[in-house]
């Protein structure tokens, strides 16, 4: 069960800039109200984490300035080390995971990846197989009236409309499920923009953008539609939000990270016991509901990076796997 710490005070809208500037794929498991946050007084920025019987369990990379990604880990181990906490990572980024592999004697698995869409090369354009499928599906919509808009705010129908269909989209969720986060559209709005497709003037599907300052980027959070949409829909909402990120010249839209349909890399572990996080990895798949994702987003073509789980010391266990699953139960 995840416990409650208390650490040095950091207001709410500081913790949301800091995360619009220097946060990434785990922006939204930071926000989350079970999240913990270290700040060193020294250092700028911040570490998320859950605690989970004597476990942290790092969401992603410390978020800062790449220069100080190093110090500020390196303090959060000392203070897990007179807490007598282990410590665990997950979705880090590959430059951190290396890191990690010269400083922390670490397990390191690639379970997932890092999707990033350039909107200047929208995949909707490109020849091919793959991008005529795209274009049937986004046709088959527009064919069908539907239409995408961007909210402005002010708007507590159009925001109701969102709720539901968010509502709805976790409701739709059969069985037990792991997730970084509940979606919340509307908390913590600075630096958010929010798309809805619309047909015969009822809200159908909608999808979230959190910016990336740093890297000029957009954070696309989960595209959500309603039972009974036109086919497509999905497909409709990222292409429509691409054409609009591209006249604004942003530099790459993220999404992630994605789990892959098997293990990627395993460093630390020999031939044998790397069979191990094999054989859990295919079980969650199945338990969780986690495969279907990956297809998905490949339809757009994005450039990939992978995303990974960090066992410092090499502490993986059954402890510290638990720890990773329990911090992300949110049923």
């Amino acid at each position: 069960m995840m416990q409650s710490l208390t650490h040095p005070q950091i207001s709410r809208q500081d913790l949301v800039l800091t995360i619009r500037q220097w946060g990434g794929v785990s922006s939204g498991g930071i926000l989350d109200d079970n999240c913990l946050h270290f700040k060193d007084q020294a250092i700028p920025g911040l570490i998320g984490y859950r605690l989970v019987t004597k476990v942290a369990v790092v969401l992603g990379d410390p978020v800062c300035a790449p220069e100080y990604k190093e110090a500020l880990a390196l303090a959060f181990h000392d203070f897990c080390a007179n807490k007598k906490f282990d410590v665990i990572y997950i979705m880090t980024s590959e430059d951190f995971a290396l890191w990690a592999q010269q400083k922390l004697t670490p397990v390191l698995i690639e379970f997932g990846a890092t999707l990033f869409l350039n909107p200047a090369d929208n995949p909707y354009h490109h020849p091919g197989s793959p991008s005529k499928a795209l274009r049937k599906k986004v046709h088959n919509c527009l064919h069908k009236g539907v239409t995408v808009k961007e909210y402005r705010g002010n708007d507590i129908d159009i925001e109701t409309a969102i709720d539901d269909i968010v509502s709805f989209w976790k409701n739709a969720r059969k069985g037990p499920q792991i997730h970084l986060c509940q979606p919340s559209p509307f908390k913590d709005r600075i630096g958010k923009r929010w798309f809805y497709a619309e047909q015969d003037e009822k809200i159908i599907g909608s999808l979230i953008l959190n910016e990336l300052k740093a890297d000029n980027s957009w954070l696309l959070n989960n595209v959500m539609i309603r039972e009974n949409s036109p086919n497509g829909l999905s497909e409709l909402l990222v292409i429509s939000v691409l054409n609009v990120l591209e006249t604004e010249g942003c530099n790459s839209v993220t999404i992630g990270p994605i789990p892959r349909n098997k293990l990627g890399k395993i460093i630390g572990l020999n031939s044998f016991t790397s069979f191990i996080p094999k054989i859990i990895y295919k079980a969650s798949q199945y338990f969780f509901n986690l495969s279907g994702h990956e297809t998905f987003w490949e339809k757009f073509q994005p450039r990939q990076q992978g995303s990974y789980l960090i066992f410092p010391h090499q502490n993986i266990s059954y402890a510290t796997i638990k720890a990773i699953i329990n911090s992300l139960r949110n049923d």
